[in-house]
């Protein structure tokens, strides 16, 4: 089953970059949309406050690497789209223009729904389907968000923005759309960084912090580690136990005391042995641009995790007022990914800007000796999508 080139060139366009916005929603390879869920997307995108065509991806699964996110359809779910999206399309008004594209890769077919002639809008649910689909019923794709809406919202949204309307191939004016680059640390050009990962087989507690330990462990944990943390246990203790002995620890110095573990385990591994990552953003036109932020696409890996906010020493009191002035980014986990978003603000032309005000920390364990990770990355003003590309690290050997 083959589709003619020019269909073929577009697919490949999309899956180079398979990553959902307001433009593109990537489809979970693993689990089939049902009809209700499709319509919804499908009026979703079309009401998006975007320009241009906009498309849903089938087969591909983004928080993979290189050639293994193509994961591929059966030839019956694909006979089965390029069936159902002509109905879908008559369940919708006004008609939205479908048309289902697809090309095989390395013997794996990957599909693609394409949503045309949006400027009719608003679009809605035609007739009484069901609950989730009843007349007039309304959705809007904001981002890698979907969310139901009134018709009348969505008269009073804005037009396009010229930046988001140019499609790639339209002719581009350099005061409408500056080129972006996003690369790492200072240099907006690099899209490859190889790094080391730090030794990290020696946490404050053995790890202690990081499991689930009945009170007796606990407390056998604290007395070999009693060096470390003698002052401020003992404290509890004596506040607790009228100047008892660990051993006497009541539950709350207990929990209080599995609490001073788990802080100091995340400070090793979340900040003393992270690996920190900052990225730059370069305005490569001839015109400002206001507005910028950027999301981050990880991919779920093991012995890899990003830390949601900077973790400090629990033996340290200042620390807490070294971080008072850090504005670190928003990460989010869902269950395809880690989300790490953050505003960027101004593109000043030909200057750099920092795309995080404050390092990513990300704790690699040594599962990930030798292997590549891959970072999707976007750039939006507003809901508009102004720039996607893909970055990628490589970690080599542990190091002490």
């Amino acid at each position: 089953m083959k589709e003619n080139p020019v269909d073929a060139v577009l697919v490949k366009k999309l899956i180079q970059q398979p990553f959902t916005s307001s433009k593109l929603l990537v489809s979970d390879p693993f689990r089939l949309m049902g009809r209700e869920e499709l319509v919804k997307e499908v009026i979703g995108l079309a009401n998006a406050n975007v320009g241009g065509p906009r498309h849903i991806l089938f087969g591909i699964n983004p928080g993979s690497m290189e050639g293994s996110k193509i994961v591929g359809m059966s030839e019956d779910a694909t006979a089965d789209l390029k069936k159902a999206h002509r109905h879908i399309s008559e369940m919708i008004e006004p008609p939205v223009s479908l048309a289902f594209i697809f090309d095989e890769f390395g013997g794996k077919l990957v599909g693609a729904l394409e949503i045309s002639d949006c400027d009719e809008g608003p679009f809605v649910v035609g007739q009484n389907y069901s609950r989730e689909l009843a007349r007039g019923k309304s959705w809007i794709r904001e981002g890698r968000e979907l969310r139901e809406v009134d018709v009348d919202e969505l008269a009073n949204l804005d037009s396009p923005d010229p930046i988001e309307a140019l499609e790639e191939g339209d002719p581009v004016d350099l005061l409408t759309i500056p080129p972006i680059e996003v690369g790492f640390n200072d240099d907006p050009d690099s899209k490859v960084i190889e790094v080391t990962i730090p030794d990290t087989s020696n946490p404050p507690f053995g790890g202690a912090g990081q499991h689930e330990k009945d009170d007796r462990d606990l407390k056998q944990t604290l007395r070999d580690a009693v060096n470390t943390v003698t002052t401020r246990i003992l404290s509890l203790a004596r506040a607790s136990s009228g100047d008892s002995a660990p051993d006497d620890l009541s539950n709350d110095v207990v929990k209080a005391a599995e609490g001073l573990c788990v802080d100091a385990d995340n400070h090793y591994y979340f900040e003393q042995k992270a690996l920190q990552l900052n990225l730059v953003v370069c305005n490569k036109g001839i015109q400002s641009i206001s507005d910028v932020r950027i999301e981050l696409g990880f991919p779920i890996l093991e012995d890899f995790d990003i830390a949601d906010r900077i973790y400090v020493s629990p033996f340290d009191k200042r620390a807490q007022a070294k971080t008072n002035n850090h504005q670190y980014p928003n990460v989010e986990r869902h269950d395809n990914g880690i989300y790490v978003q953050s505003t960027v603000g101004a593109l000043e032309p030909s200057t750099p800007v920092p795309a995080l005000k404050c390092p990513l920390r990300m704790a690699v364990g040594p599962a990930m000796e030798n292997k590549k990770l891959a970072i999707l990355y976007t750039l939006y003003r507003g809901h508009q999508t102004i720039g996607e590309g893909r970055l990628k690290i490589q970690f080599g050997r542990v190091v002490d």
